[in-house]
């Protein structure tokens, strides 16, 4: 998800239809995402509430809001992807929520790599070391 962001800052140099299609496929990365961490919602409410806990839920929540926001706001403005669904209209306030929630996007994103980095790079290592065995 995090290389598609950076595709997706590069609007001006793909164009508004690879931006489209990159932005569909970072829709589905997020569904998939979110499907890989069912868990998670699951023990939401169980255990601690440790500042670093709160911390990370509070990111999770602002990042998923902004992310509805984008996914919003991209298919009401898409001119190709989405094209088929029949929305009118609303143009203005949907490119300024598209540009609000992709800043916000990225700031929480960095947060939220940050605070999973350990788990993230402990992944990779155990992902490494059983293919070199």
């Amino acid at each position: 998800m995090t290389i598609a962001l950076f595709f997706l800052m590069g609007y001006q140099f793909w164009g508004e239809a690879d931006h489209e299609w990159i932005g569909a496929g970072m829709f589905v990365l997020f569904i998939a995402h979110q499907a890989c961490n069912l868990n998670r919602y699951k023990n939401l409410f169980r255990g601690r509430y440790t500042p670093i806990r709160i911390l990370q839920r509070m990111i999770n929540i602002l990042m998923l809001t902004a992310m509805l926001v984008i996914m919003y706001s991209g298919i009401t403005m898409s001119r190709h992807v989405f094209v088929f669904l029949p929305i009118r209209g609303g143009m203005a306030l949907a490119r300024r929520l598209h540009i609000l929630g992709s800043y916000g996007v990225y700031v929480l994103m960095s947060l939220h790599l940050g605070l999973h980095w350990g788990m993230t790079l402990n992944m990779i290592v155990k992902k490494h070391a059983s293919q070199v065995r």
